[in-house]
């Protein structure tokens, strides 16, 4: 018999909270859907930009046949650099909206593990 039994058994009665799975599926097409998504955004905006010339594009950003990565499109790095951009945006954006969510609807601020915020008045030392 252990000094650690009472605890132990504590622990092991208490079931560990899991994820529901519809969430884990939904963070999976999550997964998939924005860079999906940022790509055909990025395909559009070029699409758009070479018939209507909004931003010029820098010659350093086209690609050159000598280049390593040269697949036979000169706009690959911009296609490359603007995926980036709007899939870090994307995900900046569902991950705001998630922690408004979570704050209007969420469980409780604190935990039954947390301490209690202070509620008595606190006065600085003076020195």
């Amino acid at each position: 018999m252990s000094k650690y039994k009472f605890v132990d058994q504590a622990r092991r009665e208490k079931p560990k909270p899991t994820i529901h799975p519809i969430w884990r599926g939904v963070g999976f097409l999550m997964m998939v859907l924005i860079p999906v998504v940022s790509y055909s955004l990025t395909e559009v905006l070029i699409l758009q930009n070479s018939q209507k010339n909004w931003v010029p594009l820098p010659y350093d950003l086209m690609a050159k046949p000598t280049d390593l990565f040269w697949a036979g499109d000169p706009l690959l790095y911009v296609k490359i650099i603007s995926t980036l951009f709007f899939a870090l945006f994307f995900f900046a954006l569902f991950t705001l909206i998630t922690s408004i969510v979570n704050r209007a609807f969420g469980g409780p601020r604190y935990g039954p593990y947390d301490v209690p915020p202070i509620e008595g008045k606190v006065r600085k030392k003076a020195r």
